[in-house]
């Protein structure tokens, strides 16, 4: 490597820690003031940085936004390649709502589902840069659901589409409860949640 490749990689370094430096602080404030109420001004002073020096990496707090969603796809892409190493359809089952469950519980998660949810509403923009990540977890989830069974008929597959979005939609609530009480998800809840799926799951195959 000669010293202009050497430079270049230390500039992308410096890039990449400074962009994640930006990134901690628009979460923080995001998640201490709401997306509503926190402007770039805000996020520079957090970051420690110039508001010319936000700008440089964002242009504006939409753009910040889009980047937690390039993010939490980025996690949810580790719990679906989790999930596709399963065989069996209960291990999988298990192993997407213990990963899921614990990537929302988390407090900061929590919180920024709740802004999120409500600046979507307010910007529909907003939500559509989420819908993608959304539809990869159904589409995970609907996958486990029906492994190891035959070829599922179109009622089928549709009813093991929507149980999949019912399961994120009680995976996702409790989750966030608990978050917001500053509650980490012990075994209790976390066997509490696998049975009460697991028999909603079973009772609908049953059918």
């Amino acid at each position: 490597m000669d010293d202009a490749d050497a430079k270049k990689g230390r500039r992308e370094l410096a890039s990449e820690a400074r962009q994640k430096l930006l990134m901690d602080a628009a979460i923080k404030c995001f998640a201490e003031k709401g997306i509503a109420r926190t402007s770039m001004r805000d996020i520079a002073a957090q970051a420690g940085v110039s508001i010319g020096n936000l700008y440089n990496h964002f242009p504006g707090r939409d753009d910040l936004i889009a980047e937690i969603a390039k993010m939490e796809k980025e996690g949810v892409t580790e719990i679906i390649e989790a999930v596709a190493a399963c065989t069996h359809r209960r291990r999988a089952v298990e192993t997407f709502v213990t990963a899921y469950f614990t990537y929302c519980a988390e407090p900061i998660s929590a919180v920024l589902t709740i802004e999120i949810t409500s600046e979507a509403l307010r910007n529909p923009a907003i939500g559509g840069l989420f819908s993608g990540t959304r539809d990869m977890l159904v589409s995970c989830l609907t996958d486990a659901i029906a492994l190891g069974e035959p070829k599922p008929s179109h009622a089928d597959a549709k009813r093991h589409h929507e149980m999949a979005g019912m399961v994120i939609d009680t995976i996702e609530a409790f989750a966030v409860r608990l978050g917001l009480g500053g509650k980490r998800p012990g075994k209790r809840e976390r066997d509490m949640l696998l049975s009460f799926i697991n028999r909603a799951l079973s009772d609908d195959l049953a059918r």
